[in-house]
């Protein structure tokens, strides 16, 4: 253990969020756990790519992220969304523009941020720095109010959603091949009605792209 780090621990308590041992953000064994093994899905409305499960040290890593404020834990943690995008946009050099699902208002307020934008433009710096031309765009808004998605089956988080994403009226699209992100794929009813909604206002996304996804529920 290095100096700064037991320093850290002793003072602040700082441990690896996948583990627990000492660290200031992942250690190199949990680095390893979450490799990026981005794969297709779910195949419906279109392709949805996610780089690991929802499970284990992944899990505990994106609760330390989403729930804890833990900063550090955001590149790696793009590095899968930017691994997931590769897979379904290909090696094509033309511009892909990176549509995150909006946040409610709720949710921004309990974490202090928009943390899908923020991993959506973490990644999209990666791909920048790869070589790849890659935007982010906010181009859909929370149409009207939803209940919290917590414990609703596949069913009633599709009814919940119906109708709640809508484009921002300050939005051109017509340069780049579109793709929703998120953070994980549940049911993917999150994922359809930013389809849906880029869709109905004439700009149909080529494929969805997230970090994480939830086997049980996305099989």
């Amino acid at each position: 253990m290095d100096l700064p780090t037991a320093a850290a621990d002793l003072l602040l308590g700082a441990a690896c969020p996948g583990c627990g041992r000492p660290s200031r953000a992942l250690c190199a064994t949990c680095t390893i756990a979450i490799a990026p093994r981005p794969t297709v899905v779910r195949t419906n409305p279109v392709d949805v790519a996610a780089s690991g499960e929802h499970a284990d040290v992944l899990r505990l890593t994106i609760v330390a992220w989403k729930e804890e404020g833990r900063a550090s834990l955001l590149r790696p943690l793009a590095h899968l969304l930017a691994s997931s995008v590769v897979l379904v946009t290909g090696t094509s050099p033309a511009p892909v523009v990176l549509v995150p699902v909006p946040t409610s208002r709720r949710s921004r307020l309990a974490r202090g941020a928009d943390v899908v934008d923020q991993l959506a433009c973490a990644a999209a710096g990666l791909l920048r720095g790869a070589g790849a031309d890659v935007t982010v765009r906010q181009a859909l808004r929370v149409a009207r109010r939803t209940a919290d998605q917590s414990g609703l089956d596949a069913r009633d988080r599709a009814r919940n959603l119906a109708g709640a994403f809508a484009l921002r009226s300050d939005q051109d699209l017509a340069d780049g091949t579109l793709v929703v992100v998120d953070d994980i794929v549940t049911t993917g009813a999150t994922i359809a009605e930013a389809v849906r909604a880029l869709t109905a206002a004439g700009h149909p996304p080529m494929a969805a792209a997230t970090m994480a996804h939830r086997p049980r529920e996305t099989r």
